[in-house]
């Protein structure tokens, strides 16, 4: 009986009898890939950047920058906290229908463009002015709103005698709430 010596490629196993089928341009994919996962605005823009550079004009190529251009939401916008990296979203989503941003016009519709636009531009005014958040919905001065500092000062500056007179009557509750109700 003769004894079978191992093959060295394939080890105990047999080696295939035919060739493999001739397979197509590309296998298929087993799963979708994961999206690019980007901490920060700036992160995003400069992959998006490297994806604009890459001079590739393939279908998947294509659907890898629609697919990261996608990823920039509104909720993400309003996380930004950063007014250079949105100046360079601004700018970005100003110039979508330019030659350089190939892939960027056809991610988004042009009213989701424009809904994305107007919130990078809020975003900044937002910063400038200093806020993390928009004002809340209320009325224009609201005395229980206001800061200690802010009270005091416009019961001092305001011209309005009935403004003064609710502003007081507000700073009034405030100490019974410290000190207690008088006896």
């Amino acid at each position: 009986m003769p004894i079978r010596q191992p093959d060295l490629f394939f080890g105990d196993k047999q080696p295939p009898r035919s060739a493999p089928p001739l397979r197509a341009y590309r296998k298929a994919e087993k799963s979708t890939p994961a999206a690019f996962a980007w901490e920060s605005m700036g992160s995003w823009l400069r992959h998006m950047h490297r994806l604009f550079a890459i001079e590739s004009p393939s279908s998947d190529h294509y659907a890898r920058v629609r697919q990261t251009a996608r990823e920039l939401t509104v909720e993400r916008i309003r996380l930004c906290r950063h007014t250079d990296d949105l100046a360079r979203c601004e700018t970005m989503l100003a110039q979508t229908n330019s030659g350089w941003l190939y892939g960027l016009d056809q991610a988004f519709t042009r009213a989701e463009r424009g809904e994305r636009l107007v919130e990078v531009r809020n975003r900044i005014v937002l910063l400038g002015l200093g806020r993390a958040a928009p004002r809340t919905k209320g009325p224009r001065l609201d005395p229980a709103r206001l800061p200690d500092d802010a009270l005091l000062r416009l019961i001092q500056s305001h011209t309005d005698p009935r403004t003064v007179v609710a502003l007081r009557a507000e700073r009034e509750r405030r100490l019974q709430t410290i000190t207690g109700p008088k006896p």
